[in-house]
């Protein structure tokens, strides 16, 4: 404990303050060469001197300095000590120079040596007041002398030789003193300018003393305008001054973490803090700095308010957008301009396309299979390189579960983070899609449901435009066939009208009597019980929701019995009555509603309840009629379209089979019967749907005649005939092919029916559409019936 003290006694103070600690190093370097001088004077000089010895007790001004310079220094008052010293070593050598000469002496030409070491150690007002001294006291020595106060040495030159020599000396020590220190003096400056003009400045950290060191350009950044030099203050009283609120702890952490480490030359500690200056200004201080041993720890700190409230704001706006990029319904990405990988996506993206994160970063939309298409999306590419973004460009991508989806794609070049990035928005346009095709598709259904007299004209219409088309073999051959259905379609047509028209006038007669009606039945009504009432109401309701339409010969024979108890219960209109129960599938009525049956008014509300449903059934006839009228309008209009050459449509196999069903409909429902097995999910095949067509026409109608029209017609539409290709079988039970003529029925012109009735090129027609097609056709036949079997690929 004792050597710990004795040592911190003994050793030079430490000072945070770096021009400080140098001027403490200069003194006490000053100090320890010239007490070693002396001492070594004081032992050398008695023992080499001619007697009598004279000894220079001046020389003990010299320890004496040294020891009140270092007490002084100890205390903090270095600056006094350092007056005190040189001032002493001047006296000591003005004192030994008066003894041997005057300006004869070797100690006057040491003066130099004090006038560098007072520009060093106390600036150049120092310099400037031992150059003066040190010449007046050269011309007192010479007016001493004069006197004959000090000795005169013996030298051949001058005492005023030797003065302006001195002087001279001493004169240029000082001028270039204080041109080397102005010259530095003009750098630090500079230097400090730029420091202020980067907004920094040093700072200096005492541990043993809790002092910190401020820089003049540090306390100007603090916003003390006034500071003319560094200042030293307590560590606690610079937190409490400059350091804003919890940022205090932060400083004593980092400085104590920094303080474990300052033996590691490569280690130093960063961080920002915020504070209050003396402005009353918040800032923000980046502070850098490390130890140069345990007590002693320097650095800077730079005022980076703005780029730090830059960078908030920038980190703010980044928060923003990467909550507005996760929440966005739409499948929004960001990925390299360069290479096209993905860098992040959003729950929209992985919800839409059925990615994981994990699957899709680091990887493009090319290795995942999303463009359908490579050509569109180098389209794409190249507009993007041209112009910057893409704005709702439609296009199809497919899901990971291979899904295709219509999608509205826009992106944008951007930079993030510096590097070049593309910020990628997906819409899924699939429900705006379909809503428009539905509203195509409720827009050709009302045009089907336009008056049947504009569906006739049209029907006629389309009829002489078919009539009138007979340029290819192909088209004759349809023409044929089409001349065959006129009068049945015509038929089948005016039967939906006349239904029609008797709904029609049913409806009109119950809407002219309705009023009468209606006051009727409500006084009947009025006297009925509750469960009569409930009866009635389920009775109608039954009544309104039957579909059916019994044949004539029914509902005579069901009429005649129930019309026998009707008239026991005393109503006079019983057949009619009866009929219309029957009709309305009520034939138990007697028995479901009994309540009804009861009273003086049956008959009124029976026949109240029968209108009612009559009229309802009649608005149910008029809609049945209406839509098989449409559909045979649209069948008609497939079976009639003709196009000559182009590329291939997709075509739905079933669906073109029962078109011609429909239109041969009156010709085959009298006497065959049709059966139809088609499998689930056969694909859609690509074809001319026309000349398909006429295969099922010629097909099914050479089937219908080799059974006369009495039998039974199958059609079988599933895979078959190898891997992608489906097969279609049309099959009868008529007396079957000839042996005989079985290799020369796909040869033009043979033909075995009568003249006039075929011309022997339909089935050649036939065979040669389906290999147009890439298919084939081929035929199984025997005594009990022929299959027609078509292979067409998918």
């Amino acid at each position: 404990m004792i050597l710990r003290r004795l040592k911190r006694l003994i050793y030079p103070p430490l000072s945070a303050d770096p021009e400080k600690d140098v001027s403490i190093k200069l003194l006490y370097g000053l100090m320890y060469v010239t007490f070693a001088v002396a001492v070594s004077y004081r032992i050398i000089h008695p023992l080499i001197s001619e007697k009598p010895k004279n000894v220079y007790y001046s020389f003990y001004l010299i320890p004496s300095a040294v020891i009140l310079c270092h007490l002084l220094a100890k205390s903090g008052r270095v600056k006094l000590g350092a007056h005190i010293m040189i001032f002493l070593q001047w006296l000591a050598l003005c004192i030994v120079s008066m003894r041997e000469g005057g300006v004869y002496a070797t100690s006057f030409s040491q003066f130099m040596i004090i006038i560098v070491l007072a520009s060093l150690i106390l600036g150049q007002v120092g310099a400037l007041f031992y150059t003066l001294l040190s010449f007046s006291t050269g011309l007192l020595s010479i007016y001493l002398k004069s006197k004959g106060m000090i000795p005169a040495p013996n030298y051949p030159v001058g005492e005023w030789s030797a003065f302006i020599g001195n002087s001279v000396g001493i004169f240029m020590a000082w001028i270039l003193m204080k041109f080397g220190l102005s010259g530095l003096s003009k750098i630090r400056e500079e230097l400090s300018r730029a420091q202020i003009d980067a907004k920094l400045g040093g700072i200096t950290l005492n541990l043993e003393t809790k002092e910190v060191t401020l820089s003049k350009e540090y306390r100007i950044m603090l916003g003390d305008k006034t500071a003319k030099e560094s200042t030293t203050i307590l560590m606690d009283q610079f937190l409490e001054r400059y350091v804003d609120g919890d940022n205090k702890e932060k400083i004593v952490s980092e400085l104590a973490e920094g303080a474990k480490h300052f033996n590691d030359p490569s280690y130093s500690t960063e961080f920002i803090f915020r504070t209050k200056g003396d402005d009353g200004k918040t800032r923000y201080i980046l502070a850098k700095g490390k130890y140069k041993d345990s007590v002693i720890g320097y650095g800077t700190g730079q005022d980076i308010t703005e780029k730090h409230i830059a960078g908030e704001e920038i980190k703010a706006s980044q928060e923003l957008f990467s909550k507005v990029f996760k929440l966005s319904p739409y499948a929004t990405s960001i990925s390299n301009y360069e290479d096209g990988k993905y860098v992040d996506i959003n729950d929209g993206f992985t919800e839409l396309l059925g990615y994981t994160r994990e699957e899709v970063i680091g990887r493009t939309s090319v290795e995942l299979g999303i463009w359908l298409s490579s050509d569109e999306r180098e389209h794409f590419k190249e507009k993007i390189k041209k112009d910057g973004f893409l704005y709702n460009e439609e296009v199809t991508f497919r899901a990971k579960d291979g899904r295709y989806i219509q999608v509205e794609f826009s992106t944008r070049f951007t930079v993030i983070d510096g590097e070049k990035r593309m910020i990628n928005m997906v819409k899924d346009i699939s429900s705006k899609k379909e809503a428009a095709e539905l509203r195509i598709l409720n827009n050709e259904i009302s045009s089907q449901n336009e008056l049947i007299a504009k569906q006739k004209a049209e029907l006629e219409s389309t009829l002489e435009y078919l009539q009138k088309t007979q340029n290819q073999l192909i088209l004759s051959e349809k023409m044929a066939s089409l001349g065959q259905l006129v009068a049945g379609i015509a038929h089948e047509i005016n039967n939906p009208i006349g239904v029609i028209r008797a709904a029609n006038e049913s409806v009109k007669n119950h809407f002219d009597r309705v009023l009468d009606r209606m006051q009727e039945a409500a006084s009947v009504l009025e006297n009925l019980g509750n469960e009569a009432k409930l009866e009635f109401q389920t009775l109608l309701k039954k009544g309104r929701a039957y579909q059916e339409i019994i044949p004539p010969k029914v509902v005579r024979a069901k009429t005649k019995i129930l019309e026998s108890r009707l008239k026991e219960l005393g109503i006079s209109e019983s057949r009619n009555i009866a009929e219309g129960l029957i009709e309305a599938g009520l034939e138990e009525a007697l028995e479901d509603f009994p309540k009804l049956f009861i009273g003086e008014k049956i008959q009124h509300i029976i026949q109240y309840a029968l209108d009612e449903i009559q009229a309802s059934r009649s608005s149910k006839l008029v809609d049945m009629s209406v839509d098989r009228t449409s559909k045979i309008v649209y069948a008609l209009k497939n079976f009639s379209h003709f196009s000559n050459g182009g590329p291939k449509a997709p075509v739905d196999i079933r669906e073109s089979i029962d078109t011609v069903l429909t239109i041969y409909q009156n010709q085959l429902k009298s006497g065959i019967e049709i059966i139809k097995e088609y499998e689930a999910g056969i694909p859609i095949v690509p074809g001319y749907s026309d000349d398909l067509l006429h295969v099922w026409t010629n097909l099914i109608y050479n089937a219908a005649q080799a059974m006369a029209f009495k039998g039974i017609l199958k059609i079988n539409v599933g895979a078959g005939g190898g891997k992608d290709h489906i097969c279609i079988k049309i099959s009868d039970n008529g007396p079957g092919i000839p042996e005989s003529i079985q290799e020369r029925i796909f040869e033009p012109f043979f033909t075995t029916k009568a003249p006039g009735e075929g011309s022997g090129l339909g089935l050649d027609i036939v065979k040669r559409i389906v290999e147009n097609h890439g298919g084939s056709i081929g035929f199984e036949t025997s005594p009990k019936g022929t299959a027609f079997l078509v292979i067409l690929p998918q």
